[in-house]
């Protein structure tokens, strides 16, 4: 782990931030009058519309004393005070870096945003994948620990309950089934039973039945839909569930 670098004071200048866009040099040696201001700076930035060229103050400024008593003295009276229209607050000055500290930090933040960009175009990545795997009647299951005993579908008619899939897997008696719901919603003034989630589990008594359902059963057409069906992972399966009607 990389020591934290402590950056050198300017004991005798100050930072102010918030500082009132409309804040002129004049205005901050006059907050200061009673301590012995050298010099005051109010960083701008230029911008130009045809013909007219702008400053716009970016809200920060330094300010020169003459001695350190002065600059701690305008640290601990001035810090949070209000000037203008803003609270305002004081630290010590830094040096400015130097060119090589600049391309660094300039380095630092590509490096960054290139970072967030590659997750970004990871998470695309991904998502695109479970949609063509989804399209092409394929298992979109994470990594895991498979049961043995249980199954896990996927694209299943919304419409489909817990009633429908124990009438199709009843020669197998299943020990129970549950199907995520989604939260109920308001129509015309009144709560509407939600559909599922797509998806379901099936809990048979023993592996070869679970086997044996997703050799039977996966494929399978139900309202209009040929369901996924796979053996589930065991981090996914809901505990305690017990929805069988």
């Amino acid at each position: 782990m990389s020591e934290k670098v402590i950056e050198p004071l300017i004991e005798d200048r100050i930072y102010i931030g918030n500082v009132d866009f409309k804040a002129t040099e004049d205005e901050l040696k006059e907050l200061f009058k009673e301590l012995k201001v050298t010099d005051v700076e109010i960083p701008f930035k230029e911008s130009t519309r045809g013909d007219t060229t702008y400053k716009r103050h970016l809200g920060f400024a330094f300010v020169q004393f003459e001695s350190k008593d002065d600059a701690d003295k305008a640290l601990s009276e001035f810090n949070g005070k209000k000037f203008q229209r803003r609270n305002i607050f004081i630290k010590k000055a830094v040096p400015p870096p130097t060119e090589e500290e600049k391309k660094e930090r300039i380095e630092a933040y590509k490096a960054k945003k290139d970072k967030i960009e590659q997750e970004k175009k990871l998470k695309i990545e991904q998502k695109k994948k479970k949609q063509e795997a989804k399209a092409n009647g394929e298992s979109t299951q994470p990594e895991g620990t498979p049961s043995k005993d249980t199954i896990f579908i996927t694209n299943l008619d919304y419409k489909v309950n817990v009633k429908t899939l124990n009438s199709i897997f009843k020669d197998l008696k299943p020990k129970w089934i549950h199907v995520p719901s989604r939260k109920p919603y308001k129509s015309a003034g009144k709560f509407r039973k939600p559909f599922n989630k797509g998806i379901a589990f099936v809990k048979f008594s023993n592996e070869e039945t679970q086997k044996k359902a997703v050799e039977e059963f996966n494929g399978k057409e139900i309202n209009g839909r040929e369901i996924i069906v796979d053996v589930a992972i065991d981090s996914r399966i809901p505990k305690g569930e017990e929805d069988e009607e």
